[in-house]
């Protein structure tokens, strides 16, 4: 597992590779934690190169997710597809997770501003 990493506008975008489970989470656990010690905490991960999730890998997703927004910023998924979009669905985080078909649309997605809150 080897994670690459690249940053664009403040939105850093974190690249799993090969397979992500038990055995291989610790370095993109790793990765992450890094990222959002350094203050970036508005994160694009890009699923295109998973070949493989499985119970630990979905948990990695889900605690970047929750970790991204608890440090007040978003967590948002690129390139979902296969395997791991259809296990996405059946666990039902295709509906909590932002998924995106590409980097670009996620990363226009930042820029958008926020909602005026209606009074």
């Amino acid at each position: 597992m080897v994670t690459q990493e690249s940053a664009a506008n403040q939105v850093v975008v974190l690249e799993p590779n090969g397979r992500l489970t038990a055995e291989t989470v610790h370095v993109f656990e790793q990765a992450l934690a890094r990222r959002l010690r350094e203050g970036c905490h508005d994160l694009i991960l890009d699923l295109q190169n998973v070949h493989y999730l499985d119970s630990a890998g979905i948990g990695a997703l889900v605690q970047a997710y929750t970790s991204g927004r608890g440090h007040g910023g978003r967590v948002v998924f690129v390139h979902v597809a296969g395997r791991n979009k259809e296990l996405l669905r059946i666990t039902r985080l295709l509906t909590v997770f932002e998924v995106y078909d590409t980097t670009i649309a996620a990363e226009h997605s930042f820029a958008r501003p926020l909602r005026a809150a209606r009074l």
